[in-house]
């Protein structure tokens, strides 16, 4: 996958996340919020080694 598209990817799936969590939350389903924070942050930064490693190919 090129990184063009799985930006595109990952923002699609992280949004289609959160919005599924606040429409859980708003009905009624406790929500961790401190674990929902480490989720993604470890996704963020995976993205963000996985686009490194795509960038790496080009200058190798």
């Amino acid at each position: 996958m090129d990184p063009f598209t799985f930006g595109m990817v990952f923002t699609g799936v992280t949004g289609g996340s959160l919005l599924a969590i606040a429409l859980l939350d708003k009905g009624g389903v406790k929500i961790n919020e401190d674990l929902l924070v480490i989720v993604l942050e470890i996704a963020k930064y995976g993205s963000i080694l996985y686009l490194l490693k795509k960038l790496s190919m080009l200058f190798l």
